[in-house]
């Protein structure tokens, strides 16, 4: 079965500095660089959007559910931005579309994508977005030339807990947190946003939600049972992504998707692989507090992040050692 790509971009290399604020050097493994832009409310404009940017039909970043996103260039200043092009059939899918847009009115933070304008005709709805060019998060897995490093794999994880940190603290879920919304700022660091709030939905306490969309192997079990969900929704995600980043490996996935999905009800995944032979006991842990069937007792994206996977620097300094160690006995093997 073909996944469903979102977004994949070509190896473009310009991100517009904002101005007074330090353009990172691509071994920077700060913060991520913030969008070009201060963050704006955005209302869909009823004109076309060819009035105001320049849309790439040939530049194709990438693809889904909902259509195409293309590169695009704002006329009037020349920033480069991504234009996302959602056909919409009727109204309920032009709700869906707008429900997107509040959603991404209420979230400024470096790890989730900013929207910048928004065009409304009568066949589609086209999001003019925040452009960067380090492909997904899903392409850095399956890369083979791709050695992904513990030590990686816990910059990319802290990051997207903080990027569901504000989502929640503004209470809002995602529902669709898998490594192909993920994007990296650019080839060589390891900055990454979040992306597509397609499927994202406010959370009310008093109305209880229930959803049933999403991929398969990402899904938390009570989206499976079509129970209610909430924060913790989300967190099953992280656990997933940091089960993948750390092995390559999906930890419910089966033969097809009925299997899928009684794995996921059953909770049944493991850490007996020879993929997590070297890998710490505290990213074990920190799984294990996240892949746990009865919502209420996983970790939140605040306990995630003093998790000592996430925050213990001895353990980091300890992680960098050992793969210094390692590239050098691979160096040594190569010479000898």
């Amino acid at each position: 079965q073909a996944k469903e790509k979102v977004w994949s971009y070509p190896n473009l290399k310009e991100m517009a500095p904002v101005k007074g604020k330090r353009t990172l050097a691509p071994t920077d493994d700060g913060p991520a660089p913030p969008a070009p832009f201060h963050h704006r409310i955005v209302t869909a404009k009823q004109t076309a959007v060819n009035s105001l940017y320049t849309v790439s039909r040939t530049e194709i970043l990438g693809g889904g559910r909902f259509g195409q996103v293309h590169k695009c260039e704002e006329k009037a200043t020349g920033l480069k931005l991504a234009a996302k092009i959602i056909k919409t059939r009727g109204l309920k899918d032009k709700d869906e579309v707008k429900n997107e847009i509040t959603v991404m009115n209420q979230l400024d933070h470096v790890n989730l994508i900013q929207l910048y304008d928004a065009f409304e005709s009568k066949n589609d709805i086209v999001l003019v977005m925040e452009y960067v060019d380090g492909g997904e998060l899903f392409d850095r897995i399956i890369d083979n030339n791709y050695n992904l490093t513990e030590l990686d794999t816990i910059l990319f994880i802290k990051q997207i807990c903080e990027g569901i940190r504000h989502m929640h603290q503004m209470y809002i879920l995602h529902l669709d947190l898998k490594p192909e919304n993920i994007l990296c700022v650019n080839r060589d660091t390891k900055q990454i946003k979040i992306i597509d709030f397609g499927l994202a939905r406010r959370y009310k306490p008093r109305e209880k939600l229930k959803v049933n969309f999403g991929t398969p192997e990402f899904l938390a079990p009570e989206v499976v049972n079509y129970d209610f969900v909430s924060f913790p929704t989300d967190m099953w995600s992280v656990g997933v992504i940091a089960y993948m980043l750390l092995s390559g490996l999906s930890p419910f996935l089966g033969d097809n998707d009925a299997e899928t999905l009684n794995n996921i009800l059953a909770c049944r995944w493991d850490l007996e692989e020879e993929e997590f032979q070297n890998i710490s006991e505290e990213a074990k842990e920190f799984i294990s507090k996240l892949l746990i069937k009865e919502k209420s007792w996983r970790i939140s994206a605040s306990e995630a992040l003093k998790h000592p996977w996430l925050s213990d620097h001895k353990l980091h300094l300890r992680l960098k050692t050992q793969e210094k160690n390692c590239c050098s006995d691979a160096q040594d093997l190569v010479t000898q």
